[in-house]
């Protein structure tokens, strides 16, 4: 139930939040809020509907690469046992004709969750096993099955199943604890109101969640995303879907612009600890892994007069010699100048003809220690270098080949693979309380699909492809969505920020 109620908050569209919206979840790291049951049900198509329904496409890219992964092979195991005892999907919660609905994530390793459907039928679409009848607080409860710790002869069930109804609700949890936090909740007359406006509204806990192994495998927390909560709902606004997100504490450092006209992706990054890792990986080193320690250590031969004494080179008397390990070369370089000048954020620009640019703040002062260190790079892994003079400086290897380029727009620095590349870079300028925007024309990425897949190689149960089975996979879902503009901006306390689902206006 949580996967699959997590997938349908992608497709929504927008419904007025009324007075009684709250539902008796109880403190949790993810808590979600569907207001209007029936227009959440009306908005759902295709392979979202199919996915809470029970009926995915078995040769759906996102489907194949969820079961892939680690987690999403554990839930659906654990999902499996569960159905033994509430064999529900989508059509059987809208068969209770509910008003709205809640769920509480409380421990995602754990698989601890509750779900409250609110109003509707008093009678159950299919019958739930009874269990054992208990009471709490008044009100009756079923608890059916507990966890089990996988002992001798048991079969590992890391969820069990527990049931009430009670106050007009339906109470369906994965262990008898969970039930009985949301009863006390419903008793104590709290209650959990969307955190914003929206057909469905989500509430994470982002320091609880930053502790998940789950979650930080899965989910990547920014570091300006703060260690408060994370509001979201997603709307329709003017007859296209909107997320709106709203975080707490430092926003972070004032973003820049730039004009992008070729670009089909384009963005600027708040956090200027992740410019070294990209840098690496569009520009100096654009292989599939790149090493720690990428130079090969140079190291004497062993003496000749060895063979006299040890024939085979070889004692079995004796541990081999360690080996020499490989050096860090001018990545030490590379740390050395961003920690001697940390830069406060920065921007890139990828364009359809392969292009790839990075742009960031830098001191006109260090310009020639930045163009060293691009050197060095350029000639560990080319060979001997030279470099260009003017605006732009490129350095070429082998048969005069660009490697990269150099350019400075007032004070801010671009890097590219060529000259050509960097011959209409434009100069950043800072807007307003902009903190984070990106903007990507989807239908530019969806042409690279054959790309990516020779990049990543052929799909295989083992490994987890994230741009083929992931990315492309959830832009099937979202086909008539053609391009996604994404900005964040300084707020009272914290930020906010929107996502827009752009469709072709033809």
């Amino acid at each position: 139930m949580t996967a699959r109620l997590a997938l349908g908050l992608l497709l929504l569209s927008e419904v007025a939040v009324g007075a009684e919206t709250g539902v008796p979840l109880p403190p949790a790291p993810v808590r979600i809020v569907i207001p209007d049951a029936a227009a959440f049900d009306a908005s759902l198509t295709g392979a979202y509907r199919r996915a809470l329904t029970g009926t995915p496409d078995e040769a759906d890219p996102v489907v194949a690469g969820w079961r892939r992964s680690q987690v999403g092979a554990k839930l659906e195991d654990q999902w499996g046992k569960l159905a033994g005892d509430v064999p529900w999907t989508w059509s059987e919660i809208m068969a209770l004709r509910p008003r709205r609905l809640g769920l509480a994530l409380l421990d995602a390793g754990a698989l601890d969750a509750v779900l409250v459907i609110e109003g509707g039928a008093t009678a159950l679409p299919s019958p739930l096993a009874p269990g054992a009848a208990k009471t709490h607080g008044g009100a009756s409860y079923h608890a059916v099955a507990r966890r089990s710790g996988g002992g001798a002869g048991e079969t590992e069930r890391r969820a069990g199943f527990a049931w009430a109804q009670a106050g007009g609700r339906l109470f369906l949890a994965t262990s008898e604890e969970a039930l009985l936090l949301a009863l006390d909740e419903m008793q104590a007359g709290r209650f959990f109101d969307p955190p914003l406006a929206g057909l469905a509204s989500i509430d994470l806990d982002v320091a609880a969640l930053r502790k998940d192994r789950y979650f930080r495998r899965e989910f990547l927390f920014g570091a300006g995303d703060g260690a408060g909560h994370v509001a979201a709902a997603l709307r329709l606004e003017g007859g296209g879907l909107v997320e709106v997100r709203q975080g707490q504490g430092d926003a972070g450092p004032a973003a820049v612009e730039f004009e992008t006209p070729r670009a089909t992706a384009a963005a600027w990054e708040p956090d200027g600890t992740t410019l070294l890792p990209a840098l690496r990986a569009a520009l100096l080193e654009p292989l599939p892994t790149r090493r720690d320690r990428p130079l090969v250590p140079i190291v004497p031969l062993p003496p000749v007069l060895a063979a006299s004494t040890d024939r085979y080179l070889v004692n079995l008397e004796r541990p081999p010699a360690a080996e020499t390990p490989w050096e860090e070369g001018e990545l030490v370089g590379w740390r050395e100048l961003f920690q001697k000048n940390p830069v406060s954020g920065w921007g890139y620009a990828l364009d359809a003809d392969g292009a790839r640019r990075l742009v960031f703040p830098w001191p006109e002062r260090l310009d020639s220690d930045l163009l060293a260190l691009c050197v060095a790079s350029a000639a560990r892994r080319g060979g001997p270098t030279t470099t260009t003079a003017g605006d732009t400086r490129e350095i070429r290897v082998g048969a005069d080949l660009p490697a990269l380029a150099l350019r400075r727009t007032g004070a801010y620095m671009w890097l590219g693979r060529s000259a050509a590349e960097l011959a209409d870079a434009p100069t950043p300028t800072v807007v307003g309380d902009l903190i984070r925007w990106a903007r990507v024309d989807l239908d530019a990425v969806r042409t690279e699909a054959a790309r990516w897949g020779r990049a990543e190689g052929p799909a295989a149960p083992e490994r987890i492809r994230p741009l083929s089975d992931r990315v492309l996979g959830l832009l099937g879902w979202i086909p008539e969505t053609t391009s996604l503009r994404i900005e964040r901006r300084r707020s009272a306390g914290g930020w906010t920020e929107r996502v827009v689902f752009g469709r072709d206006s033809k």
